[in-house]
């Protein structure tokens, strides 16, 4: 070996050995690296990051809150809206249901009293004395048909599309399009009378088929199923429905039933003679006792009005009128 001071050198085998130095620079290197990221560390103000991070939370949380808050009432708000949305919608199903489903109504005059009927088509019918009609609120289907029982006048309106009925209780229908025409089917009656005063009518009574022309009268016997037509004065047929009377050679019989359902009063004949008187005139204002002082004036009969008591029920009967023909 030579006699350099300091300086060691190593050789095996050819490998040289790594230099401590280099060990030394290395360490010093990491612990720089790790005194570094310690003061990064400690520059790090983690009090002001968790004060931040709990505002922002906070924030988060209000946010949350209100939107919860907004929820619950846009709910309170909309449940009036669902429940009136859904009873809207259960109303418009069954008016829809209402709508297809056809209601009658049923209108009835009083004794002594005319009543006037608009029909749902714009047809007017006047109703006699103790008469009803009924009717559909709205008429549905290629028919226009209503139901009468007693007296009717129709004035119906034309539409050649749908044909207007009359239906009594027996079977028979009267069809018309627009006309003007008086049926006269009093239970009590024993024939039924159908007038014509304008257009044409069809009487159908079972397979019997009648046309009808204007000034004719079709008579139905309700014993014999008889039918008859024949010429009549429509103004006596028909002047009921404006507050008159009129009669053209018309029975004595005729002229008290007439009166009876005019005025609401029962009027019963006795017939001591078998002799028919028959009666031209017209009434309108008359009162009772004025009409029949004028009949007593063309026939041989007298009148006087009977007691009147009261019944059990606390009612009182109807006015009664006793008519004898000598």
């Amino acid at each position: 070996m030579s006699g350099l001071s300091g300086l060691c050198v190593y050789i095996e085998k050819g490998n040289w050995m790594e230099d401590p130095i280099d060990d030394i620079k290395r360490t010093i290197r990491i612990a720089k690296a790790i005194e570094d990221d310690i003061h990064e560390y400690k520059s790090f103000d983690v009090e002001a990051a968790y004060i931040k991070n709990r505002k922002r939370l906070n924030a988060d949380r209000k946010r949350r809150s209100l939107t919860y808050y907004m929820l619950r009432i846009a709910a309170i708000l909309l449940l009036p809206l669902i429940i009136s949305t859904g009873i809207l919608s259960y109303l418009y199903i069954q008016q829809s249901k209402q709508i297809d489903r056809i209601s009658y109504v049923e209108a009835f005059s009083a004794p002594g009293i005319i009543t006037k009927i608009q029909l749902p088509d714009s047809s007017f019918v006047w109703l006699n004395a103790g008469s009803s009609l009924r009717y559909p609120s709205r008429f549905k289907g290629q028919n226009r048909l209503v139901y009468l029982c007693g007296e009717g006048y129709f004035d119906v309106q034309a539409d050649k599309k749908h044909p207007f009925y009359v239906s009594l209780n027996n079977g028979i229908q009267v069809k018309a399009h627009g006309t003007k025409f008086n049926v006269n089917a009093y239970e009590e009656d024993s024939a039924i009378k159908t007038s014509l005063e304008t257009g044409l009518v069809d009487i159908m009574a079972g397979d019997q088929v009648v046309l009808l022309k204007p000034d004719e009268q079709l008579l139905y016997d309700k014993n014999t199923k008889k039918l008859t037509v024949r010429l009549i004065h429509i103004e006596e047929e028909t002047a009921w429905k404006d507050g008159r009377l009129v009669f053209r050679n018309t029975t004595l019989e005729e002229v008290l039933k007439q009166l009876s359902r005019k005025y609401n009063i029962d009027i019963f004949l006795h017939k001591e003679s078998q002799k028919e008187y028959k009666f031209r005139a017209t009434f309108s204002s008359e009162n009772i006792t004025q009409i029949l002082n004028y009949l007593s004036m063309a026939a041989p009969i007298r009148w006087s009005f009977a007691d009147v008591k009261q019944q059990q029920d606390l009612t009182y009967p109807r006015q009664r009128i006793d008519v004898w023909l000598k």
